[in-house]
């Protein structure tokens, strides 16, 4: 199925193109087109011999955007000048890019070198994440971040483009403070849509990046831009090949690259109409097309590569579409020789283009914060101080700025260079996130328990900031289903950095499943009700160790299974020491890293086991020590590859702790046995295995498909001498999906015992 350019915006560009556009007014009068641009241009090049002047118009078209840059090598190569650029959507990307001074080549070198995955990740990167973040996307997998703002809102798009913006920042970090596009080294302009007045806003002056941004900001997907006093989104929907803007800049000769979706053929049309969502895009696409045509009415000459097998979502084929470009612009070529340059005279052309493009930035030695709160302000002065007065690291800069971004307050940040009265200040652009605090974290979990029932559970996370002091949290959590839950917690630092303390509440109600010799005989519905207290200590980013103590009523009472087994009620109290180590570069399937969790609890007091004829007491353990340690190690062998290993053990130190036993079972616990099927008072249990990357969601829906396999082995037991070790291989299948993880699978015992999984929900915890 062939994915629109806009296509997960259906809904908005329906809306935008419900009043059609037709001729070059395209939406927007001359008037308004002219606010929001530089006058026109008289700043290109000389033209030896009163040669005339060529414009080059590029259209939107998503990734099929790239072959944009083997038009313009084939352009370089064959000595055909530009001296305009315009574009719209992805051509806005490609043209501002070359208009900042890059050759066709060092573009090309440019996309081939973005990481296309990060780029569309609907999250701050994980590795960068603070660790408190980092718990809230373990817990909550899901890439959908909800506001409670003045009421349950939804953020202005799935991806907040915070490493678009990283991406433009780069491209135009020589150029700030830039009055006008017409004094880059190729005169400049990009088409967005005012969400404001409806009608196309052409870009010609202000931050190069942000104008960029605007161009290519798709609706629904990316958050619109505010310039001055537009909302701006991509240009397609009004301006989708910008010829006319090209003509008024001052060209004599007009050529448009239009890089749009195919037209429905016979043998398309059954394509076109399979689905939904392909028919949607589709209409989509019509509706642009009229305009499209009347658009390219300016154009004298028109380049449309042939695209057929790439689609516009096929951002990791830049070179094959570049490809692409160049052999139109080849077959082209008898109509584009006429206005090639002697090589004299393009040699004096370039050496003009190429003297007016600025390379690196100088070394900044203040900063100004603009967008942000006085804390926002304050926190990231401290977090930068280090980059000033000295040379300018971009790559450093850019990970201390990404450290920042971790903390998931802001939507995204943006940077610059810009002397003020010779002193250069790094611009630091905030963009708060206006739908929270506080914020909604949601997960669901969908999981085959045994071979005949499923437990279904949605869960929530509301974090609230600076509830007592800057850097204080409160954390509200609930959860519905077969697991109930409610509780919240304080997060409160103090005197050195990372210190903290973190009281808490909660009740929970859960079931567990209770066997017998690998029999099951009863189900019970345990509940818990308490209070706990923290004292710890937090890197920032990667680790948290905690002590403290917990004091709670539990109840577990029998609700199906034998009548005389035993049920259990009373006050727990015990006290806790836990350290745990992130170090990987993602919750769901890491590419590489270490995660690992150590807990030593002391238990001392626990409640009285009662048995259905009245006895007390039994077979119980009052106080006790249990330690646990687990954790998992992912290594790449390649990009689409890797291994790994999943570790853990637990112990009660020759206790029979009863119901505050340890459990096997499960996906990637002994996946041949059911969930919590082996319950003991001591584990012990090792996992190898391998995964390979062989696709993807659409990059708005989700991320990568894994499949894999890994051996299992291990057991639960409560005495070493009777430990029986198991083992098992599994197979399966695990989704990145925008709701969080999907596994397929299935395990094998060697015993001859199997189990096949559905399940949504974390899965390397």
């Amino acid at each position: 199925m062939k994915l629109s350019p806009h296509l997960a915006c259906a809904l908005v560009w329906l809306t935008c193109l419900a009043t059609p556009v037709s001729g070059q007014d395209q939406g927007a009068t001359a008037a308004d087109r002219q606010s929001a641009s530089a006058p026109p241009s008289n700043s290109a090049p000389a033209a030896p011999h009163d040669r005339k002047t060529i414009g080059l118009a590029l259209g939107g078209g998503s990734a099929r955007g790239f072959a944009h840059i083997g038009v313009l090598d084939w352009f370089e190569k064959h000595r055909i000048p530009i001296d305009y650029i315009a574009g719209t959507s992805m051509g806005g990307l490609v043209a501002g890019t070359y208009a900042s001074g890059m050759s066709p080549g060092e573009v090309r070198d440019l996309m081939q070198e973005v990481d296309w995955d990060l780029m569309f990740l609907a999250d701050s990167p994980y590795e960068y994440k603070t660790f408190r973040r980092k718990q809230d996307r373990r817990s909550y997998p899901s890439l959908v971040e909800f506001g409670l703002n003045g009421g349950f809102r939804l953020p202005s798009g799935l991806n907040p483009g915070q490493q678009v913006a990283l991406l433009l920042d780069h491209i135009a970090l020589p150029y700030a403070g830039l009055e006008s596009f017409d004094d880059l080294p190729t005169p400049y302009r990009c088409v967005a849509t005012d969400l404001k007045k409806a009608q196309a806003v052409v870009l010609g002056r202000g931050a190069l990046s942000q104008a960029m941004r605007a161009t290519m900001a798709i609706p629904g997907v990316f958050t619109p831009v505010h310039i001055e006093n537009w909302l701006l989104v991509d240009g397609g929907a009004v301006n989708n090949v910008p010829a006319n803007v090209v003509r008024e800049m001052g060209s004599d000769v007009v050529i448009s690259v239009d890089v749009g979706a195919d037209t429905i053929t016979d043998n398309n049309e059954e394509e076109a109409r399979a689905s939904l969502v392909a028919l949607m895009g589709r209409t989509i696409e019509a509706m642009m097309t009229g305009s499209i045509r009347e658009a390219l009415k300016n154009s004298d000459i028109v380049i449309d590569p042939d695209l057929r097998g790439l689609e516009s979502m096929d951002w990791r084929k830049s070179g094959d579409l570049a490809e692409r470009g160049y052999q139109a612009a080849e077959a082209l070529g008898s109509k584009l020789l006429q206005y090639q340059l002697s090589e004299a005279d393009y040699a004096a052309f370039m050496a003009a283009r190429n003297a007016k493009r600025k390379r690196g930035a100088p070394a900044p030695e203040a900063i100004a914060v603009v967008g942000g709160t006085a804390r926002d302000e304050a926190f990231i002065r401290q977090q930068l101080a280090g980059h000033m007065g000295k040379p300018f690291d971009e790559r450093a800069f850019v990970n201390d700025l990404l450290a920042i971004t971790g903390t998931d307050r802001y939507e995204y940040l943006t940077y610059g260079i810009a002397g003020v009265a010779g002193r250069p200040r790094l611009l630091i652009g905030v963009r708060p996130k206006g739908y929270g605090p506080p914020f909604l974290n949601l997960s669901v979990e969908l999981t085959n328990v045994d071979s005949s029932s499923f437990a279904f559970n949605v869960g929530g996370r509301v974090t609230s900031y600076d509830i007592t002091t800057p850097g204080s949290e409160l954390r509200m959590e609930f959860g519905l289903g077969t697991r109930q839950l409610i509780g919240a917690e304080l997060y409160q630092p103090f005197g050195a950095k990372g210190l903290f303390v973190a009281p808490r509440g909660y009740f929970s109600r859960t079931g567990r499943n209770a066997y017998i010799d690998e029999e099951f005989v009863a189900e019970y519905r345990a509940k818990r009700t308490g209070a706990g207290i923290d004292l710890g200590w937090s890197t920032g980013r990667r680790a948290e160790l905690r002590f403290g103590a917990d004091i709670a009523d539990v109840r577990g009472r029998r609700r199906i299974g034998i009548p005389d087994l035993p049920e259990l009620s009373g006050t727990e109290k015990s006290a806790r020491l836990q350290f745990i180590f992130d170090g990987q570069d993602s919750p769901t399937v890491p590419s590489r890293g270490v995660y690992a969790r150590s807990v030593l609890r002391r238990f001392l007091s626990t409640p009285e086991v009662t048995h259905a004829d009245g006895i007390q007491g039994l077979n119980t353990t009052e106080t006790f020590w249990q330690g646990e340690s687990s954790g998992s190690y992912f290594h790449p062998r390649s990009k689409d590859d890797r291994f790994f290993l999943l570790a853990g053990g637990g112990t009660s130190f020759k206790q029979d702790p009863v119901f505050n036993n340890f459990s096997l079972g499960g996906p990637f616990r002994l996946g041949a046995f059911n969930n919590d099927e082996l319950r003991a008072s001591n584990y012990v249990l090792g996992t190898v295995g391998y995964l390979h990357r062989f696709g993807r969601l659409p990059d708005v829906l989700g991320a990568n498909i894994f499949g894999g396999g890994w051996l299992e082995n291990g057991s639960a037991f409560d005495d070493w001498a009777d430990a029986k070790w198991r083992s098992n291989v599994s197979a399966g299948a695990i989704i990145e999906s925008l709701i969080g993880p999907v596994f397929v699978g299935g395990s094998l015992a060697f015993d001859g015992r199997s189990r096949i999984y559905i399940a949504i929900g974390t899965l390397f915890r």
